[in-house]
This record gives structure tokens, sequence and C-alpha cells, in this order.
């Protein structure tokens, strides 16, 4: 349907893109990952309880689950384009509030707009790159956008706190860690008003394929391919399937990787003897940077169900190394004296932090990439309902992980690190399942094809 489009190798035009894109992830991953790193300074200095602050941290879930569903709607309903830079208008709110904090109650509103941004982010980012991208290069211009710009995300983060930590008082310099989410999102507003409205937009859902026309590098395309008129409800009704097998995914990937990314810093790092900035520096740049460079560069080669299942393999075999390790270290031939207060020691420590960035390079690979870095239901779905069904992705898997962030540490408390990890392995089988079974490939296919237009309009003429 969308010859050119789809057959346009990479130009400025996909360059300009995954960095605007990628701007915003970047800023939601800063967002996401400060709390965690800011953990016991929000404790101490709020003088509330670790549920309380587990609460605090997943209130941002919930603001996302909430934004996604308002700004899934608009978006499918007047246009991508009309959205794109207020969800980062929100995220600079909610983020900048912080630093005014004196409460629990005024951190928890603060971060549920932050939230509302990000939620936003999360519908807007995906469904614009995909719609943008051409065939063959659709899941490593996704894949760089979401993931790359995630992790690049998650790194400044550490450095802010550990220059505010040389420079400002302890009192003070959590809050200016949280607050400082505001300046990556302020610097790329301007940018995202100026990204055009989607072409595939323009085309199936308002009819009016020459709108916008020089601002495409594939002019000759607009001819051909006519509005989208089968009914909105009827589109979502037949995807449904597809939106809840890929929320279904991401439930299960953030449920072990999202309280890894909250409580890595904190619950991981600690177990380890190592401090929460080290811990990161470490695990992105050891083990997630080289993860994911080698997933963008087989995405589109390999395909994404093949990566994800063989990511999901190392991910199983290293957390259950993990696990026992935890459980029983003398299967491994070390004395249980090396866990000392529920810190491994010396060479368990060692091994036990290879094993965690094993689960995290083999995470990169496949899962993280592909199913955190929300590649699956956008590609899958129909122009007409793609921002609405991706809404319905993020509200299902934010609501859901936000509940089990926040009571992660009573899972903890009751049945011990090791075990948590086991439950983790577990979920890695369970959604190299689904992976494999309930989702087509999409490598190499136009997102007409996935989603059954092109078959439409081939019949219709």
């Amino acid at each position: 349907m969308f010859g050119e489009l789809d057959s346009t190798p990479i130009k400025r035009f996909h360059i300009r893109n995954v960095i605007v894109n990628g701007a915003g992830v970047f800023s939601d991953s800063y967002n996401l990952y400060a709390i965690s790193l800011v953990f016991y300074s929000v404790i101490a200095y709020l003088n509330i309880s670790k549920v309380e602050a587990s609460v605090l941290t997943a209130s941002s879930y919930f603001g996302a689950a909430i934004g996604a569903i308002l700004f899934g709607a608009i978006a499918d309903k007047i246009g991508r384009k009309p959205m794109y830079g207020i969800d980062l208008l929100l995220i600079f709110i909610g983020a900048g509030a912080q630093l005014f904090t004196t409460n629990f109650a005024f951190l928890f509103i603060a971060r549920m707009i932050l939230g509302f941004g990000i939620g936003g982010d999360y519908v807007m980012s995906p469904v614009i790159m995909a719609e943008n991208s051409n065939k063959a290069d659709r899941g490593k211009l996704m894949a760089t956008t979401f993931s790359i710009m995630y992790l690049f995300g998650a790194a400044l983060a550490a450095f802010v706190v550990q220059i505010t930590s040389m420079f400002i008082a302890p009192d003070q310099s959590w809050k200016v860690v949280l607050a400082f989410g505001a300046v990556p999102s302020l610097f790329v507003i301007y940018y995202r008003r100026k990204i055009p409205e989607t072409y595939r937009f323009n085309t199936r859902v308002r009819g009016d394929p020459g709108a916008e026309a020089s601002k495409y590098p594939y002019p000759d395309e607009l001819k051909g391919v006519g509005k989208d008129n089968v009914g909105f409800g009827k589109r979502l009704y037949k995807s449904l399937p597809v939106i809840f097998a890929g929320s279904i995914l991401w439930i299960l990937y953030d449920t072990y990787s999202g309280t890894f990314s909250v409580y890595g810093p904190i619950t991981i790092a600690a177990n380890l003897g190592l401090s929460p900035v080290g811990f990161t520096y470490a695990a992105i740049f050891l083990a997630g940077l080289p993860g994911t460079l080698l997933s963008i560069y087989l995405i589109d080669r390999v395909g994404r169900k093949k990566l994800v299942v063989f990511g999901y393999i190392g991910v199983f075999i290293a957390l259950v190394m993990y696990a026992l390790l935890l459980i029983n270290p003398g299967i491994f031939g070390i004395p249980q004296s090396a866990e000392v207060l529920g810190v491994l020691t010396g060479v368990a420590a060692a091994l036990g932090f290879t094993f965690y960035l094993f689960n995290y390079f083999f995470s990169a690979i496949g899962p993280a990439t592909i199913i955190g870095g929300t590649i699956i239901v956008p590609e899958l779905l129909p122009t007409k309902i793609r921002a609405s069904g991706q809404s319905i992705n993020v509200f299902i898997d934010r609501l859901a992980v936000g509940t089990f962030v926040s009571s992660f540490l009573i899972l903890l408390s009751a049945i011990g690190l090791g075990y948590v990890i086991i439950i983790y392995g577990i979920i890695a089988v369970a959604s190299s399942v689904i992976m494999y079974f309930a989702l087509p490939e999409s490598k190499g296919k136009t997102l007409e094809e996935l989603s059954n237009e092109s078959l439409e309009v081939g019949n219709a003429q």
C-alpha cells in the first residue's frame, strides 16, 4: 500500500524521528530510574515507611496508565501531532514540581502528573516511530528510539546522583535529582511540535494524503491509497486478541524487569555489596548496552520472535543460577558464611553479579528491546486504532506493574530474594511460549500486511 514509504532507505527524516522520539524516552527513563537511586533519601527526609516509598515509586506508573488512555484516544481521533509535545510538557511540570516537595502527598501528586506525561509518551513515541519507518529497518529504528535512549536516561540519573552528592547537602540533593528530570524534556518539546503528522494517519484516517506532503521524504507516494472506511469499533474489536497478548507479554516482562529497574539499585546492589550508582553503571555499560546493540543489529535480520525466545532462555538460566546461589551457596562450593546479613561477599558476590549481568545482557538482546521497547503492539495494529490499541496495552501494563512495584517489598520480606528470582525465571519461560505461539513475526513486513489492511485493499480493488 505504501510502497515508497516502506522501501525508502534510512534518511535524515528517519534519523530526526529517532532523535526527537528518543529524547522523550530518554526523559521517561531518567524520571523512572531516578526515584530508585534516591529511594532511601526519600524515606529518611520525608520520614515515611518503605511501603509508603514504594507507593511513591509506583505513583508514576498509575499516572502513566491514565495518561496513556487519554493520549491514545485523542491521537486516533484528531491525530498524533496535536498531542506530541504535550506529553513532555506534563513530564516537565511533574518532574520540576518535585524540587518543592515537603511531604508525601505533594510528591505523590507530582509523580502522578509526571506519570501522565510518561504514559502519553509510551503511546506517542512507538506509534509515530512505527508509522514513519520503512519495513526493512523498522525494528532497528524503534529499538534505537526506545532501548538505547532508555539506557542513556538511566545512566544520566546515576551521573546526576554522583554530582549532586558532591556539591549539594543531602537533605536537598535528592530533590534536585528528581527535579532534574524536567531538563531533558524541556529541550525537546519545541522539536516535537515541528514533527509532521504521520503520512499513514493523514492517508488512512483523514483521507488527505497531500497534507504536509513537502515534509516527507517520499513525495511520489501521494496517490493510490484510500481512507480506511472500516468502523473504529470493528477495528478495535478484531484487534483485541493481539492487544491483550501483547499486554500479557509486557506485564510478564515488566513484573521482573520493572522491579529490577526500580529495586535493582536498592535490593540487588545491597545484596551484592555494591553502591546504587556503581551497580547502575556496571549493569548498563557491561551488559545492557552491548546486548541492546546486538539486538539492533539482529532484529531485522533474525526477527523479533527468535530474539525474544533466545534472550529469555539466557535470562532463565542466569536467574536460576543466581537464585540457587542465594538459596544455597554450597551448590557452587561456596560456604554459607559467604552471605553475611543477607549480603553476598567475596567470590559469592562476584559470582552473583556475574549471573545478574548475564541476565541483563540476554534480556537486552531480546525481551528488553522488543517487549520492553514496546515494539510489538504498534507493529500489529491498523493505523485507525494504533494509538488506542497501544494505550490499552500501556494502561494494562502500567496498572499491573504499578501494583506489583508497590507490593514488591512485602513479597521480598515474605519469601526472600532467591525465591522471588525463581518466580522471575518461570516468567521468562511463560513469556517465551506466548511470544512464539501467540503472535506473528513482523520482520520484513509492512504495517498493513501485519494488520491485514493490505489484503482488504487488494480485495476491494
